[in-house]
């Protein structure tokens, strides 16, 4: 009886010490899942600025917020490294198998306020990633144009400049030709 009731309280035991280890990781999850949500608003605000420089030509302005976006971005890369890292450790904890892993399982095993906070991270990640994602290809779009407008400026320029045939190879005027010619080169 007596060795039954030391094998029950060494259970116990590791049950609290595994309980105490599982709540220091889930908080410490939260912690990097917060720190994720504050650097993906910095990106948010970078993605906004930069179509007010992409309106603006504003090249400096540009530069500078291009090397912000990119700081963001591996700051971001490293805390999702360390959220895996943290994610695979709760489930190695809870015996859960690799392929198994996902966010509702991760859910599953928390306590209430733990599932209320990661719930509220998920939803706060999810929306902002989306935002962003608007934001680039709005911007994408910008840069787009802006390629094009440059384009036909080049092209305008250089139908100024080297003006092709106004004829046909029959001798025969063209029609809809769009060529000019720079009458004059002084000033």
């Amino acid at each position: 009886m007596l060795a039954l009731d030391l094998d029950f309280s060494e259970v116990i035991l590791q049950d609290v010490e595994m309980n105490n280890e599982l709540k220091s990781l889930y908080n410490s999850l939260l912690e990097v899942l917060k720190n994720e949500i504050d650097v993906y608003r910095e990106l948010h605000k970078l993605f906004l600025n930069e179509k007010v420089f992409l309106v603006k030509s504003s090249m400096d302005e540009l530069c500078k917020n291009s090397s912000k976006k990119e700081t963001c971005v591996l700051k971001a890369k490293m805390l999702e490294e360390v959220r895996t890292n943290l994610a695979e450790k709760i489930f190695k904890l809870l015996d859960i198998d690799k392929k198994d892993m996902n966010f509702s399982k991760l859910l599953s095993y928390g306590d209430d306020a733990q599932r209320q906070e990661l719930t509220e991270c998920q939803l706060s990640l999810r929306f902002l990633l989306a935002e962003i994602n608007k934001l680039n290809k709005r911007n994408k779009l910008l840069l787009d144009s802006s390629l094009i407008y440059v384009q036909k400026s080049i092209d305008f320029i250089n139908q100024l400049i080297c003006p092709s045939s106004s004829y046909l190879s029959t001798g025969k005027l063209k029609s809809n030709n769009m060529n000019g010619k720079i009458v004059c080169w002084e000033g």
